[in-house]
């Protein structure tokens, strides 16, 4: 395999500064999901997953701008986000909350359930102090869980388009190389090990690519988002 005259040299942020978001965000969607019984506690980390949700396609910008491609393809998605009401109520949501510090959620509780207990309803209300329009109707947990699907499909696309970029496993593969411009030498190289370093003369020529990618992809970074992908449905 060739080296490539127009090789590819990665910008310094990564694309596992935006899945560290989503992890982030996920992780305040679980707390909600667990602090129901307080009031209190339940206001505070919702603050915190508006604020990691909203955060997510910022850090997506500031991550993918400088990747072939990406600023051409991303208006697209972000008028997608734009015509989601859900999308544009969050947006609102989490500018006012950090502006005014006001969270406009009611809660109430009642008896009910399979043994006998007390089962918590979060709602969004109108707050006067709160310039947001088109408050959603619903239970504050699902309109969360179907805001944070809503950017996760952004994501899984930006995901599958940009593969070579991003995900860490096409990068040991003929197609990944071949996209970035890179030899097998210059893998080895960017992973810290000698130029020709698994260049084992006793493997098959028919193979030796093949066998010298699976040695390396031994040392390349583990794969997050599809965990998240999964765990949220997203199939986009």
């Amino acid at each position: 395999m060739n080296q490539n005259t127009d090789k590819f040299i990665f910008p310094e942020k990564g694309f596992y500064l935006v899945v560290d978001k989503v992890a982030e965000t996920d992780y305040f969607l679980d707390m909600l999901k667990n602090k129901q019984d307080s009031y209190q506690e339940f206001k505070y980390i919702f603050s915190a997953f508006v604020s990691a949700a909203r955060s997510i396609t910022f850090c997506l910008q500031a991550v993918m701008s400088k990747y072939p491609g990406f600023n051409e393809w991303y208006p697209q998605q972000q008028e997608k986000l734009k015509s989601s009401n859900l999308a544009k109520y969050f947006v609102e949501l989490r500018n006012q909350v950090q502006k005014t510090g006001t969270i406009p959620i009611t809660h109430s509780g009642f008896f009910g359930g399979q043994p006998l207990e007390i089962v918590y309803s979060y709602r969004f209300e109108f707050a006067k102090d709160l310039n947001v329009k088109d408050i959603p109707d619903g239970e504050v947990l699902q309109l969360c869980h179907n805001y944070f699907t809503e950017v996760l499909e952004i994501i899984c696309k930006c995901y599958r388009k940009f593969d070579v970029y991003v995900d860490p496993r096409i990068i040991f593969t003929v197609k990944g190389l071949e996209k970035l411009g890179w030899s097998i030498e210059d893998l080895e190289e960017a992973l810290g090990f000698p130029r020709g370093y698994t260049d084992i003369e006793d493997w098959s020529e028919d193979n030796r690519t093949e066998i010298r990618l699976q040695v390396l992809s031994r040392y390349g970074s583990d794969e997050e988002l599809e965990y998240f992908l999964s765990k949220y449905k997203i199939t986009a």
